[in-house]
Parts: structure tokens; C-alpha cells; sequence
């Protein structure tokens, strides 16, 4: 069977475009954090995102995109409430607001993901229980719907490379 010429380019620029997009999600220098207190994991890449001012709240990283409406939080706290992963996921649907158009939420043992639309905005939420449910680990990403070619492999990275940590039992006095 014969392909087209044109059909032929059209599949090799297709190819080229999504190596071009995965090489340069590769290629950019990516910071790798260890957040002191709660001991999870993450990374960034240094060319898109930069630390912004929070809160105040021990154990959360705000970050802003430098060229646009992006934005992500990593953050850690203690589950005083003791809130299990599927009791946690239905609170923050039904508190937390933004969560009319979920698209993917897939669930393990100790974790789940929300994602969907938000507006114009993508948004992709991790959230892990460590430490025998004791600590709940966050990483929350917005993205503009526009640039979701720029940011969909960057989403996919960072949260691969997202991880709880440990945290010693401390003694009770």
C-alpha cells in the first residue's frame, strides 16, 4: 500500500512537533526540592516557574508561571483529623468549590487525582497520604486551556517526580 507524499509530511511534521515538545520538557533545567519538615519531594522547571510569597503556611510552596496565568502549590500537613483518601477527595468536592467538571480521578490505596476545568484553566491535583495516613501531601497545578501544549508534559513530569517523605514519630512526653 502506498502512502501520499502529503500524508507521509503531515505524519513526519506530527512526529517532529510532539519530540520537539517532549525534548524541550527534557532538555530545561528542572530544581528538585525536599521540603524540610514533611520530607516530600518535587521538582519544577526553573525556565517557566518562580516562588512566589504564600500564606505563611508551614510546609506550602507557592509557585507563579513567568509568562503566564499558570500556577502550582506544593504542600504537606498533619491528618489530626485523621481523614482516610476517600473521605478527604469527597470533602474537597463538596467544600472546596471548582469541581463541576472533573475529567480524570483515578485512586489508589493512598492517593487520588482531580482534574479538570476550571473556566479557561486546567487544573491537576495530586494528593497523597504517607506516613500511615498521618500526613497528607498536595501538588496542585492551574494552567491556562490555551497552553495546554506547553504545559500537559510539564504536569505529567512534575507529578511523576512528586513523592511523600517520611517523618519520624516524634515521642510522646
Amino acid at each position: 500500500m502506498r502512502t501520499c507524499p502529503l500524508r507521509r509530511f503531515l505524519l513526519a511534521l506530527v512526529a517532529l512537533s510532539a519530540f520537539g515538545c517532549l525534548s524541550l520538557a527534557a532538555k530545561e533545567r528542572w530544581i528538585e526540592q525536599l521540603d524540610p519538615e514533611f520530607g516530600y519531594n518535587y521538582s519544577y522547571p526553573a525556565a517557566l516557574f518562580a516562588l512566589v510569597a504564600g500564606d505563611g503556611k508551614p510546609g506550602f510552596h507557592y509557585f507563579a508561571a513567568n509568562a503566564s496565568d499558570a500556577k502550582f502549590l506544593v504542600g504537606a500537613w498533619d491528618n489530626r483529623d485523621g481523614a482516610t483518601p476517600e473521605h478527604f477527595k469527597r470533602w474537597m468536592i463538596a467544600n472546596a468549590g471548582g469541581y463541576e467538571e472533573i475529567t480524570y480521578q483515578p485512586r489508589g490505596r493512598s492517593w487520588f487525582v482531580l482534574s479538570g476545568y476550571r473556566g479557561d484553566q486546567i487544573y491537576y491535583e495530586k494528593v497523597m497520604f504517607s506516613c500511615g495516613e498521618r500526613i497528607v501531601n498536595i501538588l496542585a497545578i492551574a494552567y491556562p486551556v490555551a497552553e495546554r501544549d506547553q504545559f500537559d508534559l510539564v504536569v505529567e513530569r512534575m507529578e511523576d517526580r512528586f513523592s511523600t517523605g517520611s517523618v519520624e514519630e516524634q515521642p510522646n512526653p
